[in-house]
């Protein structure tokens, strides 16, 4: 059994309004310091696997992402990054 190292992060999809990322870039352009900001807010995360190889911690860490870490309905995620420890 492999452990692997990943780095994910969920964002909300583009058809999602995010309040946040709304009023950092309003507040960008009222302070005249950037105007046109495109802001968009989101969760990072890294975590640890175990699997027997890449093709099976890929498919538990698209699970873990896709139904625990994330919200389907209104989120995407993307996973940036799996790294095999020795």
């Amino acid at each position: 059994m492999e452990r692997f190292f990943v780095k994910a992060i969920v964002t909300f999809k583009n058809e999602v309004k995010d309040n946040c990322a709304s009023a950092l870039n309003k507040m960008l352009k009222t302070l005249e310091i950037e105007d046109s900001a495109s802001f968009s807010t989101g969760r990072f995360y890294t975590f640890f696997v175990s699997a027997a190889d890449l093709s099976n911690a890929s498919e538990k860490i698209n699970y873990i992402c896709k139904e625990i870490l994330s919200n389907p309905v209104v989120e995407k995620y993307e996973i940036l990054s799996i790294e095999a420890l020795k």
